[in-house]
C-alpha cells in the first residue's frame, strides 16, 4: 500500500508533467486562486464587516471544492490547458498578420 507522501509525490509529479513549464504552473496557480475567490472574498467580507452570512457561504464553498465528489484539480487544469490554447492561437494569429 502507499504511503499518503509517495501518493503527493505521484500527483504533484502528474501535475508538472501536464503543466510542462513554468508559465503554466503560474497560470495554474492563478486559475486555482480565482476558482477559490469566492472562499477568500467571503472570509475577507466576514473579517472587514462581520456579516455571518458571508462566512457561512465561504465555508460552504470550501466545502464543496474540498468534497472528495468534486473534480477540483482537474477542472482546474483543464481551464488552465483551455487558457494556454487560446493564448498559442492567439499568438499564432498575430505572427500569420504580419
Amino acid at each position: 500500500m502507499k504511503t499518503i507522501i509517495e501518493r503527493f509525490k505521484i500527483f504533484f509529479l502528474s501535475i508538472w508533467k501536464e503543466l510542462k513549464d513554468l508559465k503554466t504552473l503560474v497560470l495554474f496557480f492563478a486559475v486555482v486562486l480565482v476558482i477559490y475567490s469566492p472562499v477568500w472574498g467571503g472570509y475577507l467580507i466576514y473579517a472587514i464587516f462581520h456579516y455571518p452570512w458571508s462566512l457561512t457561504m465561504a465555508t460552504v464553498c470550501l466545502a464543496f471544492w474540498a468534497g472528495p465528489f468534486t473534480p477540483f484539480f482537474p477542472i482546474c487544469i483543464a481551464v488552465t490547458l483551455a487558457i494556454k490554447r487560446v493564448v498559442k492561437r492567439i499568438r499564432r494569429i498575430k505572427q500569420n498578420k504580419r
